[in-house]
């Protein structure tokens, strides 16, 4: 049932013609989230990522067109605890001081049966490497079906820190970050 309906969402939002060019859309800083998980002597912690400014352009009609930027500052990087947070705004992971900000920079949309993947590059400690993300679009509660102003987006992916040269601590701190985002936003009048 769950996949019908999200296969339905994903099918009104192609259809829509009220939403054939691309329109810029604002996040909820609020009430949105920028989460990571990654194991810490084999078990989960959840860290996040505070601060963090989003450009949204949307084109439902013809995804490509859409433009998607990110940047998040590393200084305000939560690790889960006190320890985890020193070590992860360290210089042995994301060296804070000399590499304040992360980057993300769509390249491409592309339509799935339960929402999109979104392929892009992202840049952490000046190293850029391609990464693609999957995306869910989110109706609010009580929306018309059509109603686009405000929705949230649910963006899942995965990265290898050792990629970026974010390598410290690699017998206590697992190599893989799963990136989970929770994004509420609105249309820009």
């Amino acid at each position: 049932m769950q996949k019908l309906l999200q296969t339905l969402i994903a099918f009104i939002f192609l259809t829509s013609p009220a939403f054939s060019a691309p329109r810029e859309y604002v996040i909820d800083h609020a009430a949105s989230r920028l989460n990571f998980n990654y194991l810490f002597n084999d078990d989960p912690i959840k860290g996040r990522f505070p601060d963090f400014k989003a450009k949204l352009l949307l084109d439902f009609k013809d995804f490509n067109k859409s433009d998607i930027s990110l940047t998040i500052d590393t200084r305000s990087a939560k690790g889960g605890f006190v320890f985890a947070t020193t070590a992860l705004r360290g210089p042995k992971i994301l060296h804070a001081k000399k590499f304040p900000e992360i980057h993300f920079q769509s390249k491409s949309v592309r339509l799935t049966k339960l929402g999109a993947e979104l392929a892009g590059t992202i840049t952490v400690r000046k190293t850029s490497r391609p990464i693609t993300l999957k995306v869910q679009f989110l109706q609010l509660a009580g929306q018309a079906p059509q109603d686009r102003t405000k929705l949230a987006l649910r963006i899942t992916g995965r990265l290898n820190r050792h990629d970026f040269g974010a390598s410290g601590y690699p017998k206590m701190v697992g190599k893989n970050l799963d990136i989970d985002v929770l994004a509420y936003i609105s249309r820009k009048p």
